[in-house]
Order: C-alpha cells, then structure tokens, then sequence
C-alpha cells in the first residue's frame, strides 16, 4: 500500500479520537494528529521529527490528566490499527509505557504472542502499575512457548508480583532449560513464602543446566528477607547453601550473606576456611572478617591466631586491623614477635589502625634497628599512626636515644608533616652526628616555613660536609621558597654572604639564583667579578638557574665572554631557556634573540634547544631560520620539526618560502605525521 494513502487512512481514525478531549484547556497541542499521522507510517530510518513532535506533546501533557487520558487513547488507538507500521507500533509501545495506566493492559497483551512486538508489549505491562497487568501477564503463560514465555517469565519478575509466584513456579519444572532458569530468576526477583517454599524444592530435583538459576534465585530470595528485617529465616538459607556439596561460588555467596545475616553463625564456617588449604577461601573468608562486627567476633579470632597456618595468621591479622577494634592490639603486640617476616610486618602495619600512644617506642625502635624485613612496615606504620600524643611521644625518644633511632624518628616526623617538631628538628640539624643532621634537614624542608628561613640559612653556611651542605641547600630553597615577599625572602641569605666561606657561599649564589629578585640579581652580579674562580662559578650558575627573562642578557655575555668551555655552554643553554619563557615579548623581538644563540652554537645539543625554540614563535623568519638546518644531519629531524609547526602558524606569510622548506622536509625526514602536514599545509600555499 502506497505509504500516504495509509497515512490518510490513519487519519480518520487519528481525528476520532479528538472527541476524546473533554474541554479546550484539556486537549493535546493541535499539531499532535497531524504528528501522529506521520508516527502511523513510520519506518525505521525515516525522519524522526515526527516522533520528536510526539515526545514533546507528552512532556507537555504532565500534569494535564485529561489532556494525558487524550493521548493515550490516540496511541491506542494507533495500535490498534492494522496500517500502523511495526517500527511504528514499537515507539507507540515505548510511550505508552511512559504514560498510560490500566487502559492500555489490554493492547498490550495482544501484543505478547507477536514474535515481533511481543516484547514491546511486556514494556507496557513491566511498567502500567496495578493489579491488571499482573493478571494479563500470568493469563499469557499458558498459551506461549520457548523465548516469548522467557520474555513474560522475565517481567513478572521485574514486577515482583508475589500474587504471580504459584503460576511461576509451575514452570521450574519446564523441559526447556532456558525457560525453567527464568522461572527461577523470575522467582528470585519476587521473593517471597511462596517463591522461597517452591525454589527449596526445586534445588533437589533441577537438572544441571537449570541448578544455577536455582541457586542465584534461593540466595536473592534470602536477600529479601535481610532486606525486610527477618535475618534470622535469612540466615537459614544461607547456612544451606554453604553446605559443601555446593559450588564453591554458591558456598561463597551463602557465606557472605551468612556474614550479614547472623555473624555468630557464619564464625565456625569463617574459621574452617581459614584453618583449610584452600587459599582462595582464605582470603575470601579474609575478607568478609571485616564485616564481622561484636566483641565476641574478635575475641574468637584473636584466639584463633596462634592455631593457623602463618599466611592465614597474616590475613587475618590484616582484616583483624582494619576493624579498627581496639581489642584487637594484644593480637598485634604478640604477632610481632612471631618467626614468620610476613606476620610480624602485618603485625606492625596493623598497629596503626588499632596501636595507642604505647606503642611509639615499639614501632620507632623496630623501625630503627628491627630486622630488615620489619624496619619498613614498622616505619609505615609508625608515620600513619592517629593517635593522641604520638608526636610527644616520638619527641621524647630523641632526647638520648642512639644514632639509628634518633634517624628514624626524624625521618617519621618529617613523614608525619609534625610541624610541633620543628624546633626539635632545628636541634637535631646540629647533631655531632652527621647522618642525624641530614635527615634533620630533609625533615625541616618537608615541614618547616618561611620563619624558620634564618635559621636555616645558618644551618647551610654551617654545613660540614659536602652531602650536608647540598641537603641544606635543598632544604633551604624549598622553605624559603614558599614565602610570597620575591625581595624579602633573600634578604636572610644576602645578609650571610659576606661572612661564609667560600663552599658556602657559593651555594648561597645558587639558591638566590632560584629564588630571583632585583636584590638577588645585584648581589650575583658582584659575585661574577669575584677573584675566586669556585665564587664566580658559581655565580655563572646561580644565573643559568634563574626562574625568567631578566637575565637574558648576562647569559648571552656569559656565552660569549665567560673564562671556562663548560661555563659558556651552561650560559648559552640557559639563554635559550629563558628566551623560549613564556612573556609578551614581540616575535621579532624573539627571533633575534634565537638568532643570536644560533651564532654561538657550535654543537647540535644547543641547535636542538634553538629548534625546539623556534617552533614556538609566529614569524615567517623562524621558518626560514628553521630551514637553513635542513641540510644539518645532526639536527635535521628537528628542523624538519620547527618548519612544520612555524609554518601552520605563519606560512601563508611567505608562501613561496614556506612551500620550498615544506618541500625540503619532505625529501629530509620519513616521519609519517610530519609528512602528512606537510604535504597538506603545501595544499594551502598554492
């Protein structure tokens, strides 16, 4: 039939329904029939604006029950018509779905012996609420068969009918295991005396195929009865079904519920697992441990502890710390003293979810000079322990304590970001022992601030070795780099130069050099004058090392004029650093600056650094700067690099030029991107 003699057919039977509309206010937008009489012939992949004109109706109609009734009784009547398309028929479906009540239970349960549209029927009746559509659904159980019962079996489960359970169950018993499983299922989902009674008897009699549907089905009736408030007739089930001619699967998922249902019950399966060989048990039982709650709980498996294997002890051991159960500490203590390494570094982690203040002295020294499997956990555990008080307590281990448990607690306070131990770590950077004054340093960098920057400063002109001295420079950079005041926060290393000497005051110079500033810049300055070569070379340093541009121009002296090769190559290496810094600096202005470090390179280690440069800046002359080094086999592949990106920028510039470079970077590299934009930005030159 021609597609608009249908639609004209659709359209009295579209206009009927107007007479539906009780009062003006109440009706539809007036351009819903002319709508629906498209939505009658539509096939898939046709425009949807009629479906979308259909959609928006409905939104419109929300909280206009006649004016909803109306629409209603349109889509019904659609699909009811014998010219409405099946594509048709199937959103009609989806809509009514949305929208219609008990009316619609008849139409829809046409639909369910429709190999086709059976399922978009089962959409309408999974969703209509009352009791109609329930009865529509268990009327079609007799009469269908294979995958369109599975289908209705399948949505009276979603609807969770429990009035629905006996015609269900009837068919668990089905020849066709696809439709016995989602009898099954179907069952599960409802829950239920009923649902529960008739899958307990089918457990003993389901065959192989259908046995797991079974299972899944009598443990999520379970589910049902924790959720309702009946553990205990829950529990039950669950006991049942971690008998061991189960599935593992099957017992695991009956112990897990057990866990939640009835924890006392489940602690003599929890223990068997954990005493067994298996350990994939182990660890599941492992797991659920920690949803155990109760002293009585705790209390049987610390006693447990010492009568399992040692993988078991530390599993449990684990799951016993994460409980955070203070009865759990008496377990830790004794476990760290067992001959196993893995249960005494969980014992040790685990004293940081259940250790007290008590246990400082404990951990730190364990940490300092336990044996070498157990320093580390010890350690962990020691910079995660929240308790009241730690922090003192590791404090007052300092205070004679040996060489290697003073190292320890440092390192743990600076771990712990204890900024109350800050003047104890200012001490203890002064210790006659250097491996103490180190670690007192890296502490201090990771917790002191800016006020302690004086200090500090002291600290690093005082260094006594070259490994200390380093230290403090890290440390001192990194605390008073945190300061906001650029000129004031080098005041207190300016203010130490002239009396250091000379190792010191050359890391002064570097730290200044990172930290920058006006008062910085003179003070390094000056120093490049100094007659003492290590001073001045320093100095040259503390410049290569500043954080911007200002001191593009002492660099490129520097690269020209400075007194050692490797000076010159430091200097030049960082003018092209600082010249690439972001600023608002004009590209010309930029090219010359790369054109003049290009003069002084010699090596292709500083040419790269001027390619990467130049590929950054928007001027037609990079391109050709980039494209003089195309014959430059040490440097090609990144002027080949620079060409290409200078020339998506600025290429239209010069297209001649551009189109030559371009053209030369494609004989020059075997790149496949670089010669795919190539070859495309030569399209545009032309």
């Amino acid at each position: 039939m021609n597609r608009w003699m249908a639609a004209a057919g659709v359209a009295c039977l579209v206009g009927t329904c107007g007479a539906l509309f009780a009062a003006e206010a109440a009706a539809p937008p007036a351009s819903l029939d002319e709508a629906l009489k498209q939505v009658a012939v539509y096939k898939y992949g046709d425009s949807r604006k009629a479906l979308i004109d259909t959609e928006a109706a409905i939104r419109a109609s929300f909280g206009n029950a006649e004016g909803r009734k109306a629409i209603v009784a349109k889509l019904l009547a659609l699909l009811g018509a014998a010219e409405t398309t099946p594509d048709a028929k199937r959103f009609i479906c989806q809509q009514l779905s949305i929208i219609a009540g008990p009316e619609a239970v008849p139409a829809a349960a046409k639909l369910l012996p429709d190999p086709d549209l059976s399922h978009s029927g089962r959409t309408i009746l999974e969703r209509v609420p009352g009791p109609e559509a329930a009865a529509a659904l268990r009327a079609a159980l007799s009469s269908l068969k294979e995958k369109l019962l599975i289908g209705v079996l399948n949505t009276i489960g979603e609807r969770r009918d429990k009035d629905s359970a006996a015609d269900v169950a009837k068919f668990l018993g089905d020849a066709d295991a696809g439709v016995a499983s989602a009898a099954a299922t179907a069952l599960g989902k409802i829950g239920g005396a009923d649902a529960t009674k008739a899958l307990a008897a089918a457990r003993a009699k389901a065959p192989a195929a259908v046995k797991p549907a079974v299972a899944n089905a009598y443990l999520r009736c379970a589910d049902h009865l924790v959720a309702e408030g009946k553990p205990a007739e829950a529990a039950a089930i669950y006991l049942e079904m971690t008998d061991a001619k189960e599935p593992k699967n099957v017992r695991i998922a009956g112990l897990r519920g057990l866990v939640v249902a009835d924890s006392e019950k489940a602690l003599p399966l929890i223990t068997a697992a954990l005493s067994g060989d298996d350990p994939e048990m182990q660890a599941i039982a492992t797991s659920f441990l920690r949803d155990m709650k109760g002293a009585a709980v705790i209390k049987a498996f610390v006693e447990l502890l010492p009568k399992l294997k040692p993988n078991a002890q530390a599993l449990v051991i684990a799951a016993l710390a994460d409980t955070g159960d203070a009865a759990a500490r008496p377990a830790m203590l004794a476990s760290v003293k067992s001959d196993d390494a893995a249960v005494r570094a969980a014992a040790l982690r685990g004293l940081a979810k259940v250790g007290t203040v008590e246990d400082v002295a404990l951990l730190a020294k364990t940490a300092a000079a336990g044996a070498d499997t157990d320093k580390a956990p010890a350690a962990e555990s020691l910079t995660r322990l929240a308790v009241q008080g730690a922090d003192e307590a590791m404090l007052k281990l300092l205070d004679g304590a040996d060489v290697p448990l003073r190292t320890a607690v440092i390192r743990t306070l600076g771990a712990r970001r204890s900024a109350a131990a800050t003047p104890a770590l200012l001490k203890a950077a002064e210790d006659a022992d250097e491996t103490v004054r180190i670690e007192a340093l890296k502490a201090l960098e990771a917790i002191a601030d800016e006020k302690t920057a004086a200090a500090l400063v002291k600290l690093l002109v005082s260094a006594k070795t070259p490994n200390e001295r380093a230290t403090a420079e890290k440390t001192v950079f990194t605390v008073v780099n945190k300061a906001k005041d650029v000129e004031a926060r080098v005041e207190p290393l300016l203010a130490a130069l002239p009396a250091a000497a000379t190792d010191a005051k050359c890391a002064l110079l570097r730290v200044a050099g990172r930290l920058g500033g006006a008062k910085a810049l003179a003070a390094i300055r000056a120093a490049l004058k100094d007659q003492d070569a290590a001073i001045k070379d320093a100095a040259i340093r503390a410049l290569a090392s500043w954080p911007d541009a200002t001191v593009a121009a002492d660099l490129l002296d520097l690269a020209k004029n400075a007194p050692q090769p490797t000076q010159k190559i430091i200097a030049l290496q960082n003018y092209i650093r600082v010249v690439g810094l972001p600023s608002d600096r004009p590209a010309d202005a930029t090219l010359k600056m790369y054109t003049e470090a290009m003069e002084l390179a010699t090596r292709p280690d500083e040419k790269r650094l001027i390619l990467g440069g130049l590929g950054q800046v928007k001027h037609i002359g990079a391109l050709k700067m980039a494209a003089a080094c195309l014959d430059d086999k040490a440097v090609a592949n990144e002027a080949c690099v620079a060409v290409v990106a200078v020339a998506k920028e600025v290429g239209t510039a010069d297209k001649a030029a551009s189109k030559e470079a371009l053209e030369k970077v494609l004989q020059t590299t075997k790149d496949k991107r670089l010669i795919n934009d190539a070859r495309g930005l030569i399209g545009r030159m032309k």
